[in-house]
């Protein structure tokens, strides 16, 4: 569940308390608060379905509309949706941890690292995208340390598939004498160019949601790659 929007949610609230008693607010402000109350009332409806309904009727509730489009703020109310909201965030903090802390033990700690916090606070396309530009870090450390001349390395896609190349690639993947070791190569250098070209390059190009459990398996994957690159960066001993 996003804490984020919980957060802004609430600020928003708070905002209106510059209001006067009987000042009329706004109706796109109304409108705003009311959805942002009723998505919080959806979001929590599966762990706590008594407060997301009392939610909804607060909701209905906060406030009068005095005139055809006019609407002023209950106070009595008021007090109770702040009340309300405030205590929607420890359940939604609380579950993202728990949620989150059944498959930590599965992330590797470089995805830990840079994602974890942001996993926790409901930042799921941020959390998602900076595990793989983790990645992308890593192989380009690699890159760098073994082609130490090579002043412009290239990035993403294209550095995993030099990287990774069928041929003189600058690391190994397998033992590329036989065929199955080939054949690991290859799909190694596809796992990597695959995930900077679907999974790290489209959140640098546009705004996307990613839903909690679509991260966390986006966060599993990008795990999976990097204690694949440990295994393969033991027979280096000046790259890590």
């Amino acid at each position: 569940m996003d804490i984020q929007k919980n957060e802004e949610l609430y600020n928003k609230l708070m905002s209106l308390v510059y209001y006067k008693v009987n000042e009329p607010i706004p109706s796109s402000t109304v409108i705003d608060i009311r959805e942002e109350l009723l998505s919080l009332a959806q979001q929590i409806s599966c762990v706590n379905s008594y407060m997301s309904t009392h939610l909804i009727d607060l909701k209905n509730e906060l406030f009068n509309e005095v005139a055809y489009q006019q609407f002023c703020l209950n106070p009595v109310i008021y007090g109770q949706t702040l009340e309300v909201v405030s205590f929607a965030k420890g359940q939604i903090l609380s579950t993202n941890q728990t949620n989150s802390g059944n498959l930590c033990h599965l992330l590797h700690p470089d995805i830990l690292r840079v994602s974890e916090k942001l996993y926790r606070d409901g930042n799921y396309a941020e959390a998602a995208c900076n595990a793989f530009v983790e990645v992308n870090v890593r192989v380009k450390k690699i890159y760098q340390t073994l082609c130490p001349d090579d002043t412009n390395a290239p990035d993403g896609q294209a550095l995993m598939n030099k990287v990774f190349a069928d041929k003189d690639p600058v690391v190994d993947a397998a033992d590329r004498s036989t065929q199955t070791g080939r054949d690991i190569h290859t799909g190694t250098r596809f796992l990597f160019a695959g995930a900077m070209a679907a999974l790290r390059n489209p959140k640098s190009h546009e705004n996307i949601t990613i839903a909690k459990d679509d991260a966390m398996r986006r966060l599993i994957f990008a795990s999976m790659l990097m204690f694949r690159l440990d295994e393969i960066v033991e027979t280096f001993d000046n790259v890590s």
